[in-house]
C-alpha cells in the first residue's frame, strides 16, 4: 500500500537582480517616420546658425571681435535653448531585470543513504591539500552515504563551485521531494562551524542542512526529478546534480522524468555514493518480540538475517537471555539457510517462559562464517518486559451491542485480563459473563484507580455527573489510564448537545461535530467502506492482525470494512490516524473521509477511538485476527499503567519500532498534575544509539497540558536506541525506554549502488555520471563538474511611463535660460552702443 505522496511546498521566488537606467529621448525626432526628416532638421538648424553668425558679422563689423564673439555666442545660446524645448525632451526609467541561471541539486535522504560502505573520506594530507585553495575545512561527518554526501556538498567545495555563476536550489527526495532552500550566486556557502552545531541560537530556523538527515523509507528518484520539472524556473535552469545510491524502488520511472529535462536542454548530472559489490556479511537485520509478557507464558520470537556473498550458507543462530559480564543464558538455537544477496532469512524461536517479573533484554547472535566484513551487526537485542499482574479492565457499554459481547467473552476467557462491566441499560440482577457487574460508574479515585483500561461502547456519557468526568480526565492523563472509545449510533446524539460532556469530548483524538447525522447508520448502506490505513498505521504494532507486517497487510485486505462510521474527519493537534474508512464510490481516501482509527496520548495516558463498533467483524476472516486486535488493543492503551516506573515522571514513547529516519516523540509527564509541572523541575533526557552516539534530546512545555514536556530525536541509524530521562540532574532516578530502529524493507531489498540508473540519467539527458569511490570528493572534481553546465542567466528590459516632473523642470529651465540670455545680449549692445 504506498504512501502518497505530500504535495511540496513552493519554491523560494526567483532570485532575479535589476537595475535602473535612465534614458532621455526627444519625442519630436522619436516621432520622425521618413529617412529625410532627420536630414532636414539638422540642415534647417545649420542654416539658422549661419544667420546668425552671418548678421552678428555686419552688426559687429567696428567692434572689437572679443564682443561680436559674446554677442552671437549668447544669440545662439538663446536660440539652442528654443530648439531644446522645440525638440520636447523626456526623461523615462529603463529597468533591466537579471534572472540568474540556476542549478537544482537533489540529495537522496531515503533510509539506505544511513549505509555505511566502508569508503569514509579520506583524511590524508593530499586530501587537505587538494582543498586548500579554496579555505575548506576539514570533513566532520561519518562514513555513511548522506555523510559523504553532506561532505562533497561543503568540504568537497560543490556549492562554491556552482556559486561562483548559478543561484543553486537544494532538494531532498525519499518517498517524496521537497525543496529546503536556494542559495544565490556569489554567495558564501561554507559549512556551519562546530561551535555554532553544538549550540545553535534560539531565535534561528533549523539549518537545512539538517533536513538532509535520512528518513525515507521509500526512494522515488523519477517523481523528484517530476517536480523539478514543475517547480524550477523554466529557461533559466541550467542543470540538475543528483547525489543518490540510483536505489529507485518506487514511483515513477526516472528515464520517463528525464526526458521531460532533456527536451528542455537540461543535463542531469549524477553523483553515484555507495558500493556496487557489498563487502561478504551475514547481519541482524530485525528482531521482533512482544513488547509486555505474563510470567509462565510461552511466546515466539522471530529474527531476521540479510546476507551479502553468502546464498546458501547455512549459519547458526541463537536467542539468549542477556546477562551482567556474561553470554547469558541460551533460550533456544536454530539453523538458517541464508537467502540471497539482500533477501531476508527468518530465524524463529520458542520460549517457554521468562520469570521472574522484570525487564529482560533477549539477544539474537549469529555464528558467521569466515570472511564477515561487519562482526559488530552480528547481534542485536530487544527488551521483553514480564509483568507479573493482571490487567484490569472495565467495559462500559451503553447496551448490549456485539462488539461489546465479543470483545467482553475473549477478555474473560484470557487469564491475563479481569472484567468488570457497566451496563448503561441493564436491569438489576442482569447476568454478564465477568467479574462483576457495576451498578455505576466507580464512585471515587480509589476506586477507579483499580483498572489499567476502560473499554465504552458508544456510552451515554450523560449517565456521568460533572465529578466523574473529572476523575476520568484525571485517571486518564494523571494515573497513566488507557480508554478506548468505540462509537455508536444509539447515544452520540443526545451526549453531543449536552453542553455537560465538555471534558468527554476533550478526550476524543477526533474533533467531534454535532451535525443532523451523528453517526452513519449501518443499516443504510449496501455496500462496506474497507479501511485505507495511513503510514503510522500500519507501522503500528498493536494493529497488526499477524506476527509480521506483511502478513498483517495481507489480512487487513480481507476485510471488507464498516458499514457506518462515525462522520468525525478531523484529528486533534498531536493526534494520530491510524486508518480511515473510504466509501467505493469516494475515490481515493483524503482528509474527508471519515476516521476509523485514531489515538493520542492525553497527559500520560492513553486514548484509542473506534469510529465504528464494527471489529467484530474481523472473524469473518479468522477468529483468531480478531481475539489477537482486541486484546493488543487493551493492551497497548494499558501500557501507561503497566511500565509507570518512578511515582515522579512517566516516560513516554509512541511505539516500540521505528524506521531509520523517523522522528522520535519523547514526552515526559509529571505525576503530580498541573500543581507540580514538569517543566519546573530540570529534566535531562538523551539517546543512546546502537553505536554509542549520545544524542541530546532538548525537552519544552506542551503548552495546551501543564505537566508534560516533550521533545523529538531522529532515528538515524539503525538498530536499538535507549532513551534515558534524569529527572533531577545530579539525581539517581531515572527513566529509561528502548526503541528498535530498522530500514524499511524496500531500502533492504536493494542497498547495493544501482549504476545502471544513474548511468540512464546522464546518457537520456547529455549529462555526466561520476561515482564517489575511495577518497574524498576534492574540489577539483566540483570544479570540473561545474565547467560542464552553461550560464543559462538571462536579462530582460522594460521601459517605464515618461518623468512628467523632469519635463516640467526641463521646460522651465530651457525658457528661463532663453530669457536670461536674450536680456543679457541687450545689456551687452547697449554697453557696446551698438544699435
Amino acid at each position: 500500500m504506498p504512501l502518497a505522496s505530500s504535495p511540496s511546498p513552493p519554491l523560494p521566488l526567483l532570485a532575479a537582480t535589476e537595475q535602473v537606467h535612465h534614458r532621455i529621448t526627444s519625442t519630436l525626432v522619436e516621432g520622425f517616420a521618413q529617412w529625410w526628416q532627420m536630414p532636414l532638421l539638422a540642415a534647417a538648424l545649420a542654416a539658422i546658425v549661419a544667420f546668425v553668425l552671418w548678421v552678428y558679422r555686419r552688426d559687429a563689423a567696428e567692434l572689437p571681435r572679443g564682443s561680436g564673439a559674446l554677442l552671437a555666442a549668447l544669440r545662439l545660446g538663446a536660440l539652442a535653448a528654443l530648439v531644446a524645448a522645440y525638440l520636447d525632451f523626456e526623461r523615462t526609467a529603463e529597468h533591466e531585470v537579471l534572472f540568474p541561471s540556476r542549478v537544482a541539486l537533489l540529495i537522496d535522504t531515503s533510509a539506505s543513504m544511513t549505509i555505511d560502505d566502508g569508503e569514509a573520506p579520506a583524511d590524508d594530507g593530499q586530501a587537505a591539500a587538494a582543498d586548500a585553495d579554496d579555505g575548506a575545512g576539514p570533513p566532520a561527518v561519518d562514513g555513511s552515504r548522506a555523510g559523504r554526501a553532506l561532505a562533497a556538498l561543503d568540504a568537497g567545495g560543490l556549492l562554491r563551485a556552482l556559486g561562483t555563476t548559478h543561484d543553486v536550489s537544494v532538494w531532498r527526495f525519499d518517498a517524496d521531494a521537497e525543496p529546503l532552500t536556494v542559495i544565490p550566486a556569489g554567495s558564501a556557502a561554507s559549512p556551519p562551524s562546530a561551535a555554532a552545531a553544538a549550540a545553535p541560537a534560539a531565535d534561528t530556523p533549523a539549518d537545512w542542512r539538517e533536513r538532509l538527515a535520512p528518513r525515507g523509507f521509500e526512494t522515488r528518484l523519477g517523481e523528484a526529478l517530476a517536480h523539478v520539472v514543475d517547480q524550477e524556473p523554466p529557461g533559466t535552469l541550467a542543470g540538475v546534480i543528483v547525489i543518490s545510491d540510483g536505489a529507485n524502488n518506487a514511483g515513477l520511472d526516472p528515464a520517463a522524468a528525464t526526458a521531460s529535462l532533456a527536451r528542455a536542454r537540461v543535463p542531469v548530472h549524477t553523483i553515484g555514493i555507495g558500493s556496487a559489490t557489498l563487502p561478504p556479511n551475514v547481519r541482524v537485520a530485525d528482531l521482533l518480540a512482544p513488547a509486555r509478557v505474563f510470567p509462565g507464558d510461552r511466546f515466539s520470537v522471530t529474527g531476521y538475517l540479510q546476507s551479502q556473498g553468502f546464498a546458501g550458507r547455512t549459519v547458526r543462530a541463537e536467542l539468549a537471555e542477556t546477562a551482567a559480564g556474561g553470554p547469558g543464558r541460551v533460550i533456544d538455537a536454530t539453523d538458517v539457510v541464508l537467502g540471497e544477496d539482500g533477501t531476508l532469512a527468518t530465524a524463529r524461536f520458542d520460549v517457554p517462559r521468562l520469570e521472574p517479573a522484570g525487564r529482560r533484554e533477549l539477544v539474537l547472535r549469529v555464528a558467521v562464517p569466515p570472511g564477515d566484513s561487519a562482526p559488530s551487526d552480528d547481534a542485536q537485542v530487544v527488551e521483553v518486559e514480564v509483568v507479573d499482574r493482571v490487567t484490569q479492565v472495565l467495559l462500559m457499554a451503553g447496551g448490549p451491542s456485539r462488539e461489546y459481547q465479543f470483545m467482553r467473552n475473549i477478555l474473560d476467557r484470557d487469564k491475563s485480563f479481569a472484567v468488570d462491566v457497566v451496563l448503561g441499560t441493564a436491569a438489576p440482577g442482569v447476568s454478564q459473563d465477568a467479574r462483576r457487574i457495576l451498578d455505576g460508574f466507580p464512585a471515587t479515585a480509589e476506586e477507579l484507580d483499580e483498572y489499567d483500561a476502560i473499554v465504552a461502547f458508544d456510552f451515554d456519557w450523560r449517565l456521568l455527573d460533572a465529578a466523574a468526568q473529572a476523575r476520568l480526565e484525571r485517571w486518564v492523563a494523571r494515573e497513566s489510564g488507557g480508554l478506548v472509545i468505540v462509537a455508536g449510533s444509539m447515544f452520540a446524539e443526545a451526549w453531543l448537545a449536552d453542553p455537560q460532556t465538555t471534558v468527554v469530548r476533550s478526550l476524543h483524538p477526533v474533533d467531534l461535530r454535532r451535525s443532523v447525522a451523528a453517526f452513519d447508520d449501518p443499516h443504510g448502506r449496501e455496500e462496506p467502506m474497507p479501511l485505507v490505513f495511513t503510514p503510522d498505521g500500519r507501522d503500528a504494532e498493536f494493529l497488526w492482525l499477524a506476527s509480521s507486517r506483511v502478513a498483517s497487510e495481507a489480512l487487513w485486505s480481507e476485510f471488507k470494512g464498516f458499514y457506518g462510521c462515525s462522520p468525525a474527519t478531523a484529528a486533534k493537534p498531536g493526534a494520530t490516524v491510524f486508518a480511515r474508512a473510504r466509501a467505493a464510490a469516494e475515490g481515493p481516501p483524503g482528509d474527508s473521509s471519515p476516521i476509523a482509527l485514531a489515538g493520542q496520548f492525553y497527559g500520560s495516558g492513553t486514548v484509542f477511538f473506534l469510529g465504528s463498533g464494527e471489529t467484530w467483524r474481523l472473524r469473518g476472516i479468522d477468529d483468531a485476527a480478531y481475539e489477537r486486535f482486541t486484546t493488543q488493543l487493551v493492551r497497548h492503551v494499558s501500557q501507561g499503567r503497566l511500565l509507570r516506573g518512578s511515582r515522579k515522571a512517566r516516560l513516554l514513547v509512541e511505539r516500540d519500532r521505528y524506521a531509520v529516519g523517523s522522528s522520535v516523540v519523547v514526552r515526559v509527564v509529571s505525576a503530580g498534575g498541573e500543581k507540580e509541572p514538569a517543566a519546573a523541575t530540570p529534566v535531562v533526557c538523551q539517546a543512546v544509539g546502537p553505536d554509542g552516539t549520545v544524542v541530546r534530546v532538548p525537552l519544552g512545555p506542551e503548552a495546551a497540558r501543564p505537566g508534560v514536556v516533550q521533545g523529538a530525536f531522529v532515528a538515524a541509524r539503525e538498530g536499538p536506541w535507549r532513551i534515558e530521562v534524569d529527572l533531577c540532574a545530579g539525581s539517581e532516578e531515572k527513566l529509561s525506554r528502548r526503541i528498535q530502529a530498522r530500514l524499511p524493507d524496500r531500502e533492504l531489498e536493494r542497498p547495493r549502488l544501482d549504476r545502471g540508473v544513474l548511468d540512464q540519467l546522464a546518457a537520456l539527458s547529455g549529462g555526466s555520471a561520476r561515482y564517489l569511490a575511495g577518497p574524498a570528493w576534492t574540489a577539483a572534481e566540483s570544479r570540473a563538474l561545474a565547467s560542464l553546465i552553461p550560464d543559462r542567466s538571462r536579462r530582460e528590459y522594460e521601459s517605464g511611463a515618461p518623468d512628467a516632473a523632469f519635463k516640467r523642470r526641463l521646460n522651465t529651465a530651457l525658457l528661463a535660460t532663453a530669457c536670461g540670455l536674450l536680456c543679457l545680449e541687450w545689456i551687452v549692445r547697449r554697453l557696446v552702443r551698438l544699435a
